[in-house]
C-alpha cells in the first residue's frame, strides 16, 4: 500500500504576497484549499472538489445577502437598500441645471468583523 503523498498549501500564508504577483486567482484558491485539507490530516480533496465547496459558499452568501449572509471570523455581507432621488433643478456658477431622477436600487455590501480588521492591520 502506497503511502499518500501530502500536498503542502501553494500560498504560506505567514508571508504576504511577492512583489509584482498578480491577485489571488480561483485556480489559485481552489488548489490551495485543496492542499490545506491534505495538511491538516484529513483526507484529500481534488481542485474541482474545493472549487465545488468556494462556489457553494457563495452561492450560500449571495441567497442571504438581503437577510446578512455572516462567515465567521471574516464579516458579512448585506444588501443594502438604496432610497430613490427626486428630479431636481440646481444652480451652478449662475446657470439651472436639470438633474434627473434616480430609481430605488440595491447594492451589496461587505463589513469586515472586527477580528478581520486586527488581522489585516498586523
Amino acid at each position: 500500500m502506497a503511502k499518500a503523498k501530502s500536498k503542502k498549501p501553494l500560498v504560506d500564508l505567514s508571508k504576504g504576497p511577492k512583489k509584482g504577483e498578480r491577485g489571488y486567482t480561483a485556480s489559485k484558491l481552489s488548489a490551495h484549499l485543496a492542499g490545506a485539507v491534505a495538511a491538516k490530516g484529513l483526507p484529500e480533496i481534488s481542485k474541482k472538489q474545493a472549487a465545488a465547496v468556494v462556489e457553494s459558499l457563495v452561492d450560500v452568501l449571495f441567497a442571504y445577502a438581503p437577510v446578512g449572509a455572516k462567515i465567521p471570523g471574516l464579516g458579512k455581507v448585506v444588501l443594502r437598500e438604496i432610497p430613490a432621488k427626486p428630479a431636481r433643478t440646481i444652480v451652478s456658477f449662475g446657470k439651472e441645471i436639470q438633474v434627473k431622477a434616480k430609481p430605488k436600487s440595491a447594492k451589496l455590501v461587505f463589513r469586515f468583523s472586527k477580528e478581520a480588521k486586527e488581522k489585516i492591520k498586523k
